[in-house]
């Protein structure tokens, strides 16, 4: 079976996440992931319970993505390496910045579920990154315009520091008020740098208006940008 490339990664590893577990009167936990697909296989979690990571919301436990694929009761998956490797594919064709930026931000919005999604892109002639995609219900009155210097999202980008709330914080307020337009509001946003070569070449930055999104999401996102374009400046 071919793989993506594994090109380094902006996101740090993070240990696996805990999940405290409520029917309304008892809260257990925490526990990992697995144990709770165990608990839910095996009936000891009902469909009524609730779920939680430390200092998150409360949800049904049929809103955990693993949980619902595996209940059949949702029609997401997680992506298979097979449709990673075939939806990068197409990068190796594309010629015009155009066409690359919007495959670009297309692939990470199908990947993470985002409802919005922006990409910045530096090109072999430029030393600016115009915003050369927009997709999903929201303003296209960037589009075409550059990124300030100043831009602190940019700045972070070019750190190497991706951005992802909430917590709340200047950055992550800087990027809600930037995806703020999308029609269904910005409960998770996410911003992406996309290296190529060892040089930044894009900064993709996403919205959902439901709960944050999945970091193994947001790694797959980076590394099917990463390939498009990498294979595009080959």
């Amino acid at each position: 079976m071919k793989e993506l490339a594994r090109l380094p990664s902006v996101f740090r590893p993070l240990p696996p996440p805990l999940w405290y577990v409520t029917n309304g009167e008892l809260t257990v936990g925490p526990v990992t992931t697995q144990l709770l697909i165990r608990g839910v296989e095996h009936g000891r979690v009902p469909d009524e319970c609730d779920v939680t990571q430390y200092e998150g919301g409360w949800r049904n436990v049929y809103l955990v993505r693993e949980i619902a694929a595996l209940n059949s009761k949702s029609g997401v998956q997680p992506l298979t390496e097979e449709q990673l490797v075939e939806w990068s594919r197409p990068g190796a064709r594309i010629r015009d910045e155009e066409e690359l930026s919007h495959t670009v931000t297309w692939l990470a919005l199908v990947t993470t579920g985002a409802e919005s999604a922006m990409f910045h892109y530096c090109g072999r002639r430029s030393r600016s990154f115009f915003t050369r995609s927009i997709i999903g219900p929201m303003s296209t009155e960037r589009m075409g315009r550059a990124l300030p210097e100043w831009d602190p999202l940019l700045e972070s980008a070019r750190l190497g520091q991706p951005v992802v709330g909430p917590p709340y914080g200047p950055l992550e307020d800087a990027l809600a008020m930037r995806m703020a337009t999308s029609a269904g509001g910005v409960g998770a946003a996410a911003m992406i740098p996309i290296f190529s070569g060892g040089m930044l070449r894009g900064v993709l930055e996403l919205s959902r208006p439901g709960h944050s999104f999945r970091r193994a999401d947001l790694q797959r996102a980076e590394r099917i940008a990463q390939n498009v374009v990498a294979r595009q400046s080959n």
